[in-house]
């Protein structure tokens, strides 16, 4: 597996773990100080380069076997900006 599918496999378990997580356990400001710089740093690709991304993070959803993972993992490209237009 190349280092891009292994680092955006990587991500999107990150986010999808924290996403599910209940709010008791990660509270949700603390979560989205996290994820904000990471996204940031998507946000300044081409749109080649995020639909390149959203791609790969929609290979992972096609590999998720738990249904509640693999609906966040289909809303993560939206979720995180990939999807929005320049």
């Amino acid at each position: 597996m190349d280092i891009n599918r292994v680092l955006g496999r990587a991500f999107v378990s990150v986010v999808v773990s924290i996403d599910l997580t209940d709010d008791e356990y990660i509270d949700p400001d603390i979560a989205t100080d996290i994820l904000e710089p990471a996204v940031a740093y998507f946000r300044t690709l081409s749109e080649e380069g995020r639909q390149e991304v959203a791609s790969l993070i929609l290979e992972c959803a096609e590999l998720e076997e738990n249904p509640e993972r693999k609906r966040a993992i289909l809303d993560l490209p939206e979720a995180i900006g990939l999807l929005d237009e320049d």
